[in-house]
């Protein structure tokens, strides 16, 4: 592996060559991702805006109870599997990729069965006795994501983020498609269910006809040991970490009923479309580079993480005091007067989501470094506190579970970005310094919005005053931020042209 400016056997300038071209293909697989998002995410932004006006806060209540399951049984059916094989840097598909193929379709057999047969322990949970045969169904979703986990692991792998966001796209118009003929057909919660089933199927179709992957089953166990190795501390974070962040359905499903989930679910659409979905386009971009940068170049993990950290937290940061202060007056003008409660968890959700971004930037180098265990122990702690915070605060209604969010979110932060500190070799100082330009930005957002916020009716006026205040605000940071952070934007943008 070629190593940094002044190891022995480097051709002198090879190290800022390679830095500039990973930089670049980072810059243009982020470009495909946004696509992605700005396709498959915005179409099932603007069909959720479509159904909120059909459908009742029940019946979305009755989604965010799938969509809980669901999570859960996606990471157990995965394995670690998808990163395994992003990791390894194999080229076509060996018999590794079979081995990992093979281990999620059994994985994903025993899943749906079990969720068929806890299908009515289910339903009683989320008090809602008579869907059993809705939570049924997504023992259909659960096989198909199954085989289809492998193929989207070999589009990342091979950085092959076009057609990735093809796929995407695909799956996100069948889903938006089908839920919203079906509404318009009366077919209620089911509408919601079946756009999700067929958008899968669809995206899942796609990336197979991409990757020309062959079906073949084959298993031994010499190779399944070091996938399972790597994958599974992976799959525990990912698991600990959806215990945490998706623990609020439950308990908020489980203790006030569907009606308080749906209003729940509707408080994270904004956020989840401008903030959790471009991290997840990040991430997704960040963990297949950092691996072809190769965990002994250290110098150039450090440069990556901080140059990362700048960016998601100028964008995180900024966004999400936005989203906060335009929270009153969007979801009534988005989704309808009926989902105002929505309003107050949001503006708190959104800041939460904005601390969100700094385990982001950090979290794809502990898997790229070959060391994915090392962010298990902070994501088991915030998991126990955020679930006892959410137990606490339920009772209280939706909007204390969402103080228990942000809370928790900034803890998190804060011990992530400290053991990322430990194990790249960066200093408090730095990483500080990375953040400045997002901080300064983010204050000056909030310090020409809110007041008009706070002198202005709720209403569409409002909306639109605070949305043209938050821009200014964001101009004047950018200027007070200096010419570096104007010139790195600047070399963004010119990466993402080339």
């Amino acid at each position: 592996m070629t190593g940094l400016e002044g190891t022995s056997g480097e051709v002198p300038g090879e190290g800022a060559a390679r830095e500039g071209e990973i930089r670049r293909r980072a810059a243009r697989g982020a470009l495909w991702g946004v696509v992605s998002f700005g396709g498959s995410k915005l179409l099932a932004f603007v069909a959720t805006l479509v159904l909120a006006r059909l459908l009742l806060p029940a019946d979305f209540g009755v989604l965010a109870a799938s969509l809980t399951v669901i999570a859960y049984l996606e990471i157990m059916l995965d394995l670690g599997m998808s990163s395994a094989i992003v990791y390894r840097q194999e080229k076509g598909h060996p018999h590794s990729v079979t081995v990992a193929f093979t281990l999620n379709v059994g994985a994903c057999a025993v899943l749906a069965t079990l969720n068929v047969l806890l299908a009515p322990v289910l339903a009683a949970f989320f008090r809602a006795p008579e869907e059993v045969a809705l939570f049924r169904a997504l023992s259909i979703y659960i096989v198909l994501r199954g085989f289809g986990a492998v193929q989207d692991a070999l589009l990342r792998r091979d950085l092959r983020f076009r057609d990735r966001a093809t796929a995407d796209i695909t799956r996100a118009l069948s889903r938006g498609v089908i839920g919203v003929v079906l509404a318009l057909a009366g077919f209620e919660a089911w509408a919601l269910i079946w756009g999700l089933i067929v958008g899968e199927a669809a995206g899942t179709a796609v990336a197979w006809s991409f990757t020309r992957f062959r079906f073949r089953l084959r298993f031994d166990r010499r190779t399944a040991a070091p996938l399972l190795r790597f994958g599974a501390p992976v799959a525990g974070i990912a698991l600990v970490s959806e215990v945490g962040t998706n623990s609020d359905y439950l308990v908020i499903g489980h203790q006030l009923g569907p009606i308080a989930l749906g209003l729940y679910l509707i408080a994270f659409r904004l956020p989840e479309l401008m903030l959790s979905n471009v991290y997840w386009v990040f991430s997704s971009v960040a963990f297949p580079v950092f691996s072809h940068v190769g965990s002994g170049n250290s110098a150039l993990f450090r440069s990556a993480m901080l140059r990362a950290l700048r960016l998601v937290t100028l964008f995180g940061f900024s966004v999400s005091v936005g989203l906060a202060l335009v929270s009153r007056d969007a979801v009534p003008a988005l989704f309808g007067p009926q989902w105002s409660a929505a309003s107050g968890p949001m503006l708190l959700i959104s800041l939460a989501m904005g601390l969100n971004c700094i385990g982001y930037a950090s979290g794809d180098i502990f898997k790229a470094a070959g060391r994915p265990g090392a962010l298990l122990w902070v994501s088991g702690l915030c998991t126990l506190l955020m679930i006892t915070g959410f137990l606490i605060a339920a009772p209280y209604g939706i909007v204390a579970v969402a103080w228990v969010h942000l809370a928790v979110s900034l803890l998190e932060a804060i011990l992530q970005l400290n053991l990322a500190n430990r194990i790249v070799g960066t200093t408090v100082t730095q990483t500080f310094a990375a953040m400045r330009p997002a901080i300064t930005v983010s204050s000056s957002i909030v310090l020409v919005a809110l007041p008009v916020r706070l002198l202005l009716e709720p209403g569409l006026v409002a909306l639109a005053s605070i949305l043209i205040a938050g821009i200014a605000g964001a101009l004047v940071g950018l200027a007070l931020s200096g010419r570096s952070v104007r010139h790195e934007l600047w070399r963004l943008a010119y990466d993402l042209r080339r």
